[in-house]
């Protein structure tokens, strides 16, 4: 017979198994819709097909938009709207694997691997030069791509830019999330749960009220068969502290070629105001500040974004 202990340690396993294949299985129940909005539009590319959302003339200048984590081009698309008003051609992107784009069975989720993806994106979309606006951890694969793709970028525009820890000392990560095990459930039970999302949508928020309006919009995409997966294949991605990317160093952002222009709520908990500042210092790039307003500016506060966004993509190059 087993001691005491040991059966009440086995029956703890026993019970967090079962809780970990109820949260994964509710996940597989979830996602069964494979269906893609009509109008978006996929794009080959050499690490898989990504869709993307265009607005306005493609002989135009274009504005590629890179969301952050999460987010798609859908959770764009008032933007994207905006800035075809304005005469621009807009290509938001689905950086995999969010969105619709396609899930990579390989995990290439890595900043260079993004930036690929972008180039190749651009070189089908556009007839030149784009500008870039990236969000949150979607700046840094802009970034990357930015950096070893400088013909193809007239400016980039970082709003809330995810950057990550500059010049790091180790890989960092949790290399036991790298186990389907455990990281598909964790997955499933936060960013997949249409239930915890709306709570991590609004704590990036200073304006929580904004969340509500878009509660929909992010869900959608996650009811693709295979999202928790693809996500927890991610994970990694999200957790290292250093991919190789040239993006994480401080000599490499130095020399950066492109002219950079920075938007930053001053209220964001998740990327503070001092990372813009750092940055603003580091890139030599001006930097608008919005009060009151949160990691995810676009929805918080379109009043005050959408001019500073103007601004930042029109502004002449000194």
């Amino acid at each position: 017979m087993l001691p005491r202990a040991c059966f009440r340690c086995f029956l703890v396993l026993l019970a967090a198994a079962a809780v970990l294949a109820v949260i994964r299985g509710a996940a597989w129940v979830r996602e069964r819709d494979g269906r893609v909005p009509a109008h978006l539009r996929s794009v080959a590319t050499p690490l898989g097909r990504v869709t993307v959302d265009e607005h306005g003339v493609p002989t135009r200048p274009t504005v590629l938009i890179v969301p952050g984590t999460a987010g798609w081009s859908g959770f764009w698309r008032d933007v994207s709207s905006h800035l075809a008003a304005r005469g621009y051609h807009v290509v938001a992107v689905d950086l995999p694997p969010f969105g619709y784009s396609e899930h990579d069975a390989a995990a290439h989720y890595d900043r260079r691997s993004q930036a690929a993806r972008l180039s190749a994106v651009l070189a089908t979309t556009a007839r030149g030069p784009a500008i870039v606006v990236a969000h949150s951890f979607g700046g840094g694969s802009a970034t990357e791509f930015a950096l070893g793709h400088p013909d193809q970028v007239a400016r980039l525009v970082l709003v809330d830019g995810a950057l990550g820890e500059l010049d790091p000392s180790s890989n960092g990560g949790v290399p036991l999330l790298r186990s389907a095990v455990l990281s598909q459930p964790l997955i499933a039970a936060t960013l997949t749960n249409p239930h915890a999302i709306s709570a991590l949508s609004r704590s990036m928020l200073a304006k929580k009220e904004a969340a509500a309006r878009w509660r929909e919009t992010l869900r959608a995409p996650m009811r693709r068969p295979g999202t928790t997966a693809a996500y927890a294949a991610w994970l990694p991605s999200l957790l290292a502290a250093d991919d190789g990317a040239s993006s994480r160093r401080s000599s490499a952002l130095r020399l950066m070629k492109p002219p950079v222009r920075l938007i930053w709520g001053e209220a964001d908990t998740v990327t503070p105001i001092a990372q813009g500042l750092q940055l603003s210092r580091l890139l030599g790039a001006p930097i608008t500040r919005l009060p009151g307003v949160g990691h995810v500016p676009h929805i918080e506060d379109a009043v005050h974004f959408l001019p500073a966004l103007d601004a930042a993509i029109a502004e002449p190059v000194r």
